[in-house]
């Protein structure tokens, strides 16, 4: 139901005035109780004139204020979504749960993933899965985190670092030098990333020596397995 009243036009005989004011009067009052009980419309496109403090219901499709369909206010430059309380509300935690090795050195390789257990508006792609996809655009902070394997004793390097739209970020690089046989070791590195609706990221990483590897750790009777690369995202704003 709308909650907008635009009087009918006033008739021209007044036998139907009486007629008239009552359904008027029926019309005000259902306006008036949808905006007591906080009704916002749904609207499929943006207002020409929007003032600071204004609220719409964006439909999402024909109009996208940047979080799809939600509730939004107007801050004075901007339609700002409701969910979180500043425009966040994507997130996203994806793992891979099996070995990566380089076929070639000193080359970028795509890790791939197979497991995506929380979600909001991310997403893996379906048919290259080292694509990380987004629906909305924003600030985005995401942490990555990776478990090594050294399966000789020579020092090995490796080199990790985020692509977006098949494009390097500029100093975002991990760096590790590992050596010893059979060791294992975690890397971590985090960061604020600026995302636009449609955008994708892939985590790459190059090695000097193929026997340095991501891998898995399988689950004990005293702790829970872990994957071979992990991302955690969260949008901040809008």
């Amino acid at each position: 139901m709308s909650s907008r009243y635009t009087p009918l036009p006033v008739p021209t005989k007044p036998e139907d005035t009486p007629a008239y004011l009552q359904e008027e009067l029926k019309r005000i009052s259902i306006t008036t109780n949808n905006l007591a009980d906080g009704n916002v419309e749904k609207v499929y496109v943006e207002p020409p004139k929007p003032r600071a403090g204004d609220k719409r219901y964006a439909d999402g499709t024909n109009w996208n204020p940047g979080q799809g369909e939600n509730l939004y206010y107007y801050d004075g430059t901007n339609w700002i979504a409701y969910a979180g309380g500043s425009g966040a509300g994507d997130f996203a935690q994806v793992d891979d749960t099996t070995s990566h090795t380089a076929s070639v050195i000193n080359t970028p390789t795509a890790i791939t993933w197979d497991t995506l257990p929380y979600s909001q508006g991310i997403s893996i792609n379906s048919i290259d899965t080292s694509k990380i996809e987004f629906t909305n655009s924003g600030k985005y902070y995401m942490h990555f985190s990776c478990l090594l394997e050294s399966n000789s004793s020579s020092n090995k390097e490796i080199w990790i670092f985020p692509r977006i739209n098949g494009t390097d970020v500029d100093g975002s690089t991990i760096y590790h030098t590992l050596a010893a046989n059979g060791h294992k070791r975690t890397l971590s590195k985090g960061g604020i990333f600026e995302i636009t609706a449609g955008d994708y990221l892939q985590a790459m990483f190059a090695v000097d020596d193929t026997n340095l590897r991501l891998t898995t750790q399988a689950v004990t009777s005293f702790a829970p397995s872990a994957p071979s690369a992990s991302i955690e995202i969260i949008q901040l704003s809008q």
